[in-house]
């Protein structure tokens, strides 16, 4: 995160945004059970990030009854969590497509993601059963900082993306992280991007006959 001064959230409130990064939009009872936080206090907090820019509310409307205020990330929130500096990699790639051609960023972005396969092949066994393979895989992505959740079967899904800068300046890592996944589990798999209530996810869906139906 950026240093601290008097504008920027405090560690408490840095809390409460890492929790919706990770969890999606939440109403303020279940934030604050998450973070063992009091309702007010958890309200206070949100209501400074909000003033902020950072998080936004609606209600919730659920047929009779008060409607439910939650309470998101907005598009300053999301920017807030700093993505791996990938400046100097992407001036590398553009300085090879301009000195050798348009293939070789290509080349070298290839090179790289074959280079992260390997590396998580060696330590996920080729006959670990596809299940398995998906937990080590999640696990070790999540220790990269990429906030995964794991739907056994289904899907793998990343609220971080620290790269987020270098995929954005070169689309093609986009399958080439596709075909990254597909190499490690060994089944087909389809790499989405989603916001879904303002919240940002990467989908890996698996394409198996254990996988089940969106």
């Amino acid at each position: 995160m950026p240093p601290a001064n008097s504008s920027q959230p405090t560690s408490r409130q840095d809390e409460v945004l890492r929790e919706l990064k990770q969890s999606g939009p939440l109403p303020v009872r279940e934030l604050a059970a998450k973070l063992q936080l009091s309702y007010m206090g958890a309200k206070q907090h949100c209501l400074a990030l909000e003033k902020r820019g950072l998080l936004s509310s609606r209600n919730n409307h659920r047929g009779a009854g008060r409607p439910l205020l939650v309470y998101s990330l907005t598009s300053k929130g999301q920017s807030w969590f700093e993505e791996s500096d990938n400046t100097a990699a992407i001036s590398i790639l553009r300085h090879a497509r301009n000195l050798y051609g348009s293939s070789s960023a290509a080349k070298l972005l290839l090179l790289y993601f074959q280079e992260c396969t390997e590396k998580y092949r060696s330590h996920i066994p080729a006959r670990t059963p596809v299940a398995e393979k998906m937990h080590l895989l999640a696990k070790a992505r999540d220790e990269e900082g990429r906030m995964v959740e794991l739907s056994p079967g289904i899907r793998i899904i990343e609220r971080h993306n620290p790269a987020a800068a270098l995929h954005k300046a070169f689309p093609e890592a986009d399958g080439l992280e596709e075909s990254l996944f597909r190499q490690v589990l060994g089944v087909p798999v389809r790499r989405r991007v989603l916001s879904p209530g303002g919240q940002y996810e990467i989908h890996f869906d698996l394409h198996t006959p254990l996988a089940l139906k969106d």
